[in-house]
């Protein structure tokens, strides 16, 4: 076991934190009742079955969330397990299956929100304004509870990742996330809907900035601001994608 370190009064120099500016979020471009645009981020290619299963095993998890069951669950414990086990011999292992999804490109369906391969995505629906607004309506159930009645506060920090992120995609400016500046405006509610809305606002070289809302009805829950950064190997293909959208205009 290490010694504990001692540290003398005043031989440790002050570190000064410097916050940035919280930023404003407009509200206009956000608002859920502009209306819907056109799908995107659907992936309806079922081949192998898998979306189809990955439904029903999401039945069972919001079934099974809180649950309470007027009947013997051993022998549904059992068929289940039986299921698992063969779906256990039958899959490859996670680094495999990992290698394979970044080498084929399949982030959209493996997204913990989008993801239509994913068990903890929620039923989310996007779809592309004409504008660049990306939108979704959803209703989120008690798996993604946090206080009584209302969407865990780290869940709808998670929603806004995952929209800033894709309407960024959309512009064609993927970024990783460097910061994400929430307000928490009012409860967010489970079991009623919600519209979870996304726009870009800003580009200056490999730094993209993105807004995003989520509204209940007219209710304001939460607003958000993201800086994300272009890894400089797809700075070209950003330019290349502006371009080609310039000389389509």
């Amino acid at each position: 076991m290490n010694d504990p370190v001692t540290v003398e009064p005043g031989t440790v120099e002050p570190v000064t934190v410097v916050r940035r500016d919280r930023p404003t979020v407009d509200l206009g471009p956000l608002d859920p009742a502009r209306g819907t645009g056109r799908p995107v981020d659907r992936d309806d290619d079922d081949e192998a079955g898998l979306y189809a299963l990955v439904e029903q095993v999401r039945r069972i998890r919001a079934l099974t969330t809180g649950g309470m069951f007027d009947t013997d669950l051993g022998p549904l414990t059992d068929r289940i397990r039986r299921v698992a086990d063969e779906l256990e011999a039958a899959s490859a292992s996670p680094e495999q299956r990992q290698e394979v999804n970044w080498r084929e490109r399949r982030y959209a369906s493996n997204c913990p929100i989008i993801g239509r391969s994913n068990v903890l995505a929620p039923p989310a629906e996007f779809e592309l304004l004409d504008d660049g607004t990306l939108r979704a309506e959803m209703t989120l159930g008690l798996e993604y509870q946090g206080p009584p009645g209302c969407v865990h506060g780290g869940v709808v920090a998670l929603l806004f990742d995952a929209a800033l992120g894709r309407v960024n995609h959309h512009a064609g400016t993927t970024g990783m996330t460097m910061y994400l500046d929430l307000d928490y405006r009012s409860p967010t509610p489970i079991l009623e809907p919600i519209v979870v809305t996304a726009r870009q606002v800003r580009v200056d070289g490999r730094k993209v900035w993105s807004q995003g809302a989520v509204h209940a009805g007219d209710r304001l829950c939460a607003t958000a601001e993201g800086l994300f950064v272009m890894p400089a190997e797809w700075v070209a293909a950003y330019r290349q994608h502006r371009d080609e959208g310039a000389g389509e205009g």
